[in-house]
């Protein structure tokens, strides 16, 4: 890849290739990184980062061949950028004001989807085909634990305070709860009704199983959100006695929830029918089906929650909401024939900058104009966006 790049700028006549390219060419140390998105890439095993006041890609984190990394995030004091190695079944811990890579640590197999913990001395990566969890202790940069007991683990939220994680199972019907100060699984909670028919059709549940994508929390942490996406239900999880209290049927095949800025709504992509659901978090009842399309990969908030943009990759679309009176305002056209994966809101609510793995391209939609800006050639397969500060997610 970068050899036929370098070839390509020599016949264009410029000397040199684009700055970011070079890795670490444009050192963050001076940056407010709140104002930087970065954006991991598949296939060029890269992480680009852009500057969210320009548009413009500065600098690169270049990751190693055959690595595959499915996400990036940054500790929250924005000083460590984790990536996972997907393919290599590691974990590399770049400093971020010098893009040096100063770990690589061995983790289970297919590290996929993680979350740091508030203090930004933990994280905990998901190993998706190795069923475990591999806790990092990010003042050392070590491995201290790795917990079995999951099927295909996928999300990870900590909680606000950070003494417990809810682990999302996507091959089983359930939730993990863990312990950070042991690294115990400590409860196995049971999500949707699924599970209680599986032997009445065994072909149906007990062999592609769509379990828990992410458990979604309340900005305050007290309750979280878990879709099973063969029973077609949320399960509405107090984390304080890690309970559920109460069980909302949605549409089918419901992929996860993506909760409003202020935490009064929940919606829920609906995969199997093209809709999503909105649910209010004080009644905990739907209270709205708002139309979608097909493929729903994410759901971002701008303008202080306002208004929602729905990924619709199936379609090379994004839907837009009035979230004032659940009605669907518009509809952006992306792309034809194209994939569009997940995408970031800066801090401020104003921008979402969503990523195209089959366009090399990023797109920042203006929240307040729906005004959509290409970033072209940002590597080859961008397919997640963090922002330091965020409204941050993968798939």
């Amino acid at each position: 890849m970068m050899q036929s790049l370098l070839v390509f700028v020599f016949l264009l006549g410029i000397t040199s290739a684009p700055a970011y390219l070079e890795g670490a060419a444009y050192p963050l140390a001076d940056q407010d990184m709140s104002t930087i998105a970065f954006i991991t890439n598949k296939d060029s095993n890269d992480v680009v980062a852009i500057d969210t006041r320009t548009n413009q890609p500065i600098t690169r984190f270049v990751c190693g061949p055959w690595c595959n990394p499915h996400m990036s995030m940054l500790t929250h004091d924005g000083k460590k950028l984790l990536v996972p190695g997907t393919k290599r079944n590691e974990l590399m811990i770049f400093d971020v004001a010098t893009g040096e890579l100063t770990a690589s640590l061995a983790v289970g197999m297919s590290p996929e989807h993680f979350d740091v913990s508030p203090d930004s001395k933990l994280a905990y990566i998901a190993n998706f085909e190795g069923g475990t969890i591999s806790a990092i202790d990010l003042t050392r940069n070590v491995e201290v634990a790795r917990i079995e007991g999951f099927s295909e683990p996928h999300g990870v939220s900590f909680l606000p305070d950070g003494s417990k994680t809810y682990i999302a199972n996507f091959g089983a019907h359930e939730v993990g709860v863990v312990d950070t100060k042991t690294h115990q699984l400590i409860k196995r909670i049971a999500v949707g009704s699924a599970y209680k028919v599986a032997a009445l059709n065994p072909d149906r549940y007990l062999t592609e199983i769509k379990g828990i994508a992410n458990v979604t929390l309340t900005p305050d942490g007290r309750f979280g959100y878990a879709a099973d996406g063969d029973s077609g239900e949320v399960a509405v999880i107090d984390t304080a006695t890690d309970n559920v209290v109460t069980t909302i049927l949605v549409g089918k095949e419901p992929w996860r929830a993506y909760s409003s800025p202020d935490g009064r709504f929940m919606l829920v992509p609906n995969n199997g029918e093209g809709t999503i659901s909105v649910i209010s978090t004080e009644s905990n009842k739907v209270v709205a089906t708002l139309r979608c399309g097909g493929g729903m990969t994410g759901v971002n908030f701008v303008n202080g929650g306002k208004k929602a943009y729905a990924i619709s990759s199936e379609e090379g679309a994004v839907y837009v909401y009035d979230m004032t009176g659940f009605k669907e305002s518009k509809r952006l056209k992306i792309g034809s024939q194209i994939q569009l994966e997940t995408a970031s809101t800066t801090p401020d609510g104003s921008k979402v900058y969503l990523t195209c793995s089959t366009t090399n391209s990023v797109y920042a939609i203006d929240g307040s104009t729906d005004k959509v800006s290409t970033i072209p050639n940002v590597g080859q397969s961008p397919w997640a966006v963090t922002i330091l500060g965020g409204y941050n997610y993968c798939h």
